[in-house]
């Protein structure tokens, strides 16, 4: 099971919460909120405490703020709280600063297997991937570190051993049929436009 980390930030507007595939589950802050409001049971709220609107209720439940003076952001506090796999819940269309010290986060403590945001869901694949979706699923494709060589088969623009990076990325590709088969030289972060799981299923080989 993977854990599932709920951060502050534009959150989806709904999540369909599946306890069987958390171990634990823990909000960040002002991702108590967001867990709050998408009826995500949470097992710890670590961070400041300085952003949530709900202080009071998150102290009586028996959770301390941190100093606000830390060397930690709240959301490397939560990944710190467990190891292995991850969902990540939040953190889009916020701050320039915040967005970048997720990415410098990543590097640093794992990706998210999956990261639903309210504009994007994400998924960080590697190796021999099938997708199934509904055809014309819109697909953007970007590696985060250093160059992926990507082939596909169901794009309408296909990759063929395409090098991915940072700098060049697939942008708003898409499916020509129901199913995609990659298969990716290192590790790509792939962009779907908002989806409600199970509509898009994502095999990982």
């Amino acid at each position: 099971m993977r854990r599932l980390i709920v951060i502050g930030g534009s959150a989806p507007s709904s999540f369909c919460f599946d306890r069987k595939l958390y171990s634990h589950v823990v909000a960040a802050d002002s991702g108590y909120d967001s867990a709050r409001a998408l009826s995500i049971p949470v097992d710890e709220i670590v961070g400041d405490l300085d952003s949530t609107a709900f202080r009071a209720e998150i102290e009586a439940m028996g959770f301390k703020a941190c100093s606000h003076d830390k060397d930690l952001s709240d959301t490397e506090l939560a990944l710190g709280r467990g190891h292995g796999e991850y969902d990540l819940v939040g953190g889009g269309e916020g701050r320039l600063d915040h967005t970048l010290s997720l990415f410098s986060t990543f590097t640093r403590m794992g990706y998210p297997y999956y990261w639903f945001m309210r504009t994007d869901t994400v998924a960080s694949i590697s190796g021999h991937v099938e997708v199934v979706a509904d055809e014309g699923t819109e697909l953007s494709f970007f590696s985060p570190e250093g160059v992926s060589h990507v082939h596909s088969a169901g794009l309408v623009w296909e990759l063929d051993s395409f090098p991915l990076s940072f700098t060049s990325v697939s942008l708003s590709n898409r499916m020509s049929g129901t199913h995609l088969v990659l298969d990716i030289d290192g590790m790509v972060m792939m962009r779907m436009r908002p989806v409600d799981f199970p509509s898009i299923r994502i095999e990982r080989c």
